[in-house]
């Protein structure tokens, strides 16, 4: 009888440990830790990456301070907002790792695509400030001929 009390005690504590987790799937980018640059690009139009400037971001700190976000708990099938860029992260040995990211006020978010479906987390207030920052610094890439 104490055993069956004891077992159904620590059944409930389980369950209500696992009921504080917040949703989603967290840890899901944890390469980019492993990141030593990246390239964010800024489109000139909304969901339209084909014309865009760009600034090439080296500083571990920014490039810490993003991957943390990225790597919240990350929900499928977020899908609503409009990317306005994209970050690609540049591996040690060649990787190259996606973000997509809204700084609008009615959507922050950064997203990532990860086994074919999309995943999203919202874009916290410092890293917003960190995108906009570094659109100051962005320039039209230049083509070579």
């Amino acid at each position: 009888m104490k055993l069956r009390i004891l077992f159904g005690v620590m059944i409930s504590f389980v369950l209500s440990l696992l009921s504080c987790q917040a949703p989603g799937t967290p840890n899901m980018l944890t390469e980019l830790s492993a990141c030593d640059s990246a390239v964010v690009m800024y489109y000139k139009t909304p969901g339209n990456p084909r014309f865009f400037q760009m600034v090439k971001v080296y500083k571990p700190e920014l490039l810490t301070s993003l991957a943390a976000n990225a790597n919240q708990p990350a929900l499928a099938g977020l899908n609503e907002c409009t990317s306005e860029g994209k970050i690609y992260y540049y591996g040690y040995r060649g990787e190259v790792l996606v973000l997509y990211f809204t700084v609008a006020d009615s959507c922050k978010r950064l997203s990532f695509i990860k086994t074919g479906e999309k995943y999203g987390v919202k874009l916290s207030p410092r890293n917003a400030t960190i995108l906009d920052s570094l659109k100051s610094f962005s320039y039209e890439p230049v083509g070579t001929r």
